[in-house]
């Protein structure tokens, strides 16, 4: 028997698909899931119901690890991954390691929805094959709307407080921290160089739900009395924070700033940034003219 897929009809499956204690059946008559023991009494209507999609700890586990994989975040990728691989308890360690780190928890809760949801909308799409109607489509990702909810973004014009400094410092001496250490110090020097001289700086804060600035993005004016150009100058998020959509939003909201203020261009100056990011700038409209690369000896075969 049709029926229509309704939000309130995945909940009662997915409760229900989650609920070990028993085998469920969705009946479609009443719209909701009852035991498959209710379902097959002598004398029931068979073709009003339909087996829910299976679930167990095993599904558990590899959505888990699923959402460990893809997850941004290198500090809490790397303890989760040896949370999953520790063969005991792996459920309660994954779960009080979300408890430490509430912005990536609160990733997990929607990750783990949309998964949820999207297995009972494939499960439903199969039945609509079956019924000879059209597949629904998928729902949109609200990663976006979690940054917004969490987070809050503030405008400093001129100098910033020693924290937000050395929040910046930090996660630019992190990117050449695994170099040798006499390309270490080469870097360092030509970074120090490549530098801009930028006054009239603006610095984009972003700060977490306990007021704890945890990214930035310096920009102003190249040169220093342009009314055409600016130069993004530094974009910088702690570790813990990365993979949340935060250096997207600060270099999105710098993008904004300066266009509003009818510049024409905005030139991306850090000196070095990290591989993944380069995607995040392609899609705000960035086009390289030009980067710093290296050559290792070390690792190269002469043919």
């Amino acid at each position: 028997m049709e029926f229509e897929l309704t939000p309130e009809i995945t909940d009662e499956i997915i409760f229900s698909m989650e609920d070990q204690a028993g085998i469920f059946l969705f009946d479609t008559c009443e719209t909701r899931c009852v035991s498959s023991d209710a379902a097959t009494q002598p004398g029931g209507e068979t073709e009003r119901y339909y087996a829910i999609p299976q679930w167990d700890s095993v599904s558990g586990f590899r959505m888990m690890d699923r959402f460990a994989a893809q997850l941004r975040n290198p500090v809490v990728r790397e303890d989760l991954r040896v949370a999953l691989s520790s063969g005991q308890g792996v459920f309660r360690k994954f779960k009080n390691i979300l408890k430490e780190y509430p912005e990536v928890e609160r990733l997990w809760f929607t990750y783990k929805e949309r998964e949820m949801r999207s297995i009972v909308r494939e499960w439903y799409n199969n039945l609509r094959d079956f019924w000879g109607l059209e597949r629904i489509g998928e729902e949109p990702e609200e990663t976006e709307e979690l940054v917004r909810e969490d987070f809050t973004f503030r405008i400093i014009h001129g100098p910033v407080d020693t924290a937000i400094t050395e929040l910046i410092e930090d996660a630019e001496r992190e990117l050449l921290m695994d170099l040798p250490l006499g390309l270490h110090d080469a870097l360092s020097l030509v970074i120090s160089r490549l530098r801009p001289e930028i006054s009239g700086m603006v610095t984009i804060v972003v700060d977490d739900m306990e007021g704890l600035s945890v990214g930035a993005a310096r920009s102003g004016p190249l040169p220093s009395d342009s009314l055409h150009s600016a130069a993004l100058e530094t974009i910088a998020v702690l570790p813990e924070f990365r993979g949340l959509g935060l250096g997207k939003e600060l270099a999105s909201r710098t993008v904004r700033y300066w266009q509003e203020r009818h510049y024409r261009h905005l030139v991306c100056a850090a000196p070095v940034i990290p591989q993944p990011f380069y995607t995040v700038l392609r899609r705000l409209g960035f086009e390289n003219l030009g980067h710093l690369s290296v050559l290792n000896f070390t690792q190269r075969r002469d043919h």
